[in-house]
């Protein structure tokens, strides 16, 4: 009796663990869209093809619903209340797109190549790819915070940043890294240096996970916000650029695969 209540009890732990797993459910091909950053906006999926200077609108399908151009190489966007926000690499602004009317966002500073903007209500969040550095609106204020260098709270090439709802994830590209921070801009802790990434592209949190793209190994990384490695995902994945959780459903942007994949636990 014992020995078949241990049996059980590890078959029940086995399936549970086996069920909080990311699986892959679909695929969206994009045809000659190569993506580099992903949104969702009213139920449709908004993708940065930086390599023709366009974004695209696709239902879940698939479906072009619309295409946008005339962008300078558009980078990790982000939605909020009905406004995109499309970093342009190539022009230095945070581009506004809202009822067909482009604007740029006004800040007080010069950026150099911003290539990942996150939206959180009224904070804005953007990495600022050859300063080094994070440009933080705080809901009143502008600061900025970090600068070239390999240690804690230095950045090399930050591609994507994501605002949680007291802190920040900064995708660290080429220090291969996520580094975690205050609101204020205060460095907390270093995640994912054991893993030993390869370009940290895109980055996506929630309140009880973090997303990274491992760019160059062909892998996306989750972890919970204590820095714990809680899976490594490896199907489907072709050079992953950005990735998305919305509604339960995981999306992950695969630039050389041309298409995104769907997961789901």
């Amino acid at each position: 009796m014992k020995y078949l209540y241990l049996t059980l009890l590890i078959t029940l732990s086995s399936c549970a663990n086996n069920s909080k797993e990311w699986k892959q459910t679909g695929t969206i091909d994009l045809g000659e869209v190569t993506p580099i950053g992903l949104t969702m906006q009213d139920g449709k999926l908004w993708i940065a093809d930086g390599d023709h200077n366009q974004v695209v609108e696709i239902n879940l399908e698939g479906e072009v619903q619309q295409t946008i151009d005339g962008f300078e190489r558009p980078m990790h966007l982000d939605s909020e209340g009905g406004v995109l926000y499309i970093p342009e690499y190539g022009s230095d602004n945070i581009i506004k797109f809202q009822n067909g009317v482009k604007s740029i966002l006004e800040i007080p500073d010069s950026l150099d190549a911003p290539a990942g903007v996150d939206v959180y209500q009224k904070e804005i969040a953007i990495a600022d790819f050859y300063n080094h550095r994070i440009v933080f609106f705080n809901g009143n204020d502008w600061i900025s915070f970090g600068k070239e260098g390999k240690a804690p709270g230095e950045f090399y090439y930050p591609t994507d940043i994501s605002i949680g709802s007291d802190k920040i994830f900064v995708a660290d590209a080429y220090n291969n890294r996520i580094q975690v921070f205050d609101k204020k801009g205060n460095h907390l802790k270093v995640i994912g240096e054991a893993e030993k990434m390869n370009a940290a592209t895109g980055i996506y949190s929630t309140e009880k996970e973090i997303f990274i793209t491992d760019f160059e190994n062909n892998r996306v990384l989750t972890y919970n916000h204590d820095g714990e490695l809680q899976q490594i995902i490896t199907d489907g994945i072709d050079k992953p650029t950005d990735v998305l959780m919305e509604e339960g459903i995981l999306y992950i942007a695969n630039y050389k695969g041309k298409n995104i994949i769907k997961m789901k636990k």
